[in-house]
């Protein structure tokens, strides 16, 4: 691989935003990469978001020495206002709240260090593969483009649905309830909260009552059929065969790496 860049004939898959984490900026992986891609540092998680719509990048490096509230917080927002942007997190060998983490937000891929170059640079041209193949100018635009706040807005049809979960998530929730709440046909209700929200009533309702998991299975003497019962399961190998989908590791083993970094476990 040469070590050189040429920005000018670059393609811009090759164009990223590392977000650097560590505690030493000499010490950071993106030192080693010696000008081989076009890459732009960014040491403020606070930047982020103002350098992704600058940049338009392929996709972003987050990297890690240790557990970093800010640094935790930025890449949420980043998987939550950039779901078709590939991000790559990078932590240290200690800090399995990082890897924790990095699997619940679905991270395009983790590597733990000490890393080798070669591994480095084989996960980049991976990542630049990726959103070569995959790109289409509608494509290209979602990645840099922020989706609209989740948070219901002032006139929204469906918004008293939205307060009805969160004040009942821990109850059974039907639709059509919820529908005549908003004074909706069932049929009609679901069709506006998905053009309101982006997402279905059951999708919102399962990601609510998934957030609240997390939240409780961080405390240290949470039981994890008593958190299912808590956030609306009556079924604990359901809930577990659930959280498992939608993070990627049962709620035992996401419980033992909360525990490691108890302040960030309420962050979100």
């Amino acid at each position: 691989m040469s070590h050189s860049f040429d920005s000018a004939s670059a393609s811009p898959y090759y164009r990223f935003v590392w977000v650097d984490l560590t505690a030493n900026a000499q010490a950071s992986l993106a030192e080693s990469l010696d000008g081989a891609f076009d890459i732009h540092r960014v040491a403020e998680p606070a930047r982020v978001a103002d350098t992704i719509r600058c940049r338009a990048p392929a996709f972003v490096c987050f990297e890690f020495d240790e557990p970093n509230a800010q640094g935790i917080d930025a890449l949420t927002r980043v998987r939550r206002d950039y779901p078709a942007l590939p991000v790559l997190v990078i932590a240290g060998r200690n800090s399995m709240a990082i890897a924790m983490w990095a699997l619940r937000l679905r991270v395009w891929d983790l590597l733990i260090k000490p890393v080798p170059l070669r591994e480095l640079c084989r996960s980049i041209l991976a990542l630049a593969a990726l959103t070569r193949a995959s790109d289409t100018p509608s494509r290209a635009a979602e990645r840099i483009v922020p989706l609209p706040s989740f948070e219901p807005r002032e006139r929204q049809k469906t918004q008293p649905a939205i307060a009805y979960v969160r004040a009942n998530f821990d109850g059974r929730i039907a639709l059509d309830h919820v529908a005549a709440i908003c004074q909706l046909s069932p049929s009609q209700f679901c069709r506006t909260f998905r053009q309101e929200n982006g997402v279905s009533f059951g999708q919102y309702l399962l990601g609510y009552r998934m957030e609240r998991a997390c939240e409780r299975l961080a405390h240290p003497n949470a039981l994890v059929k008593e958190v299912a019962y808590s956030v609306g399961f009556n079924d604990l190998s359901y809930f577990t065969r659930i959280f498992r989908r939608q993070f990627g590791i049962c709620p035992s083993a996401y419980q033992a790496g909360a525990r490691t970094a108890p302040s960030m476990a309420g962050s979100m």
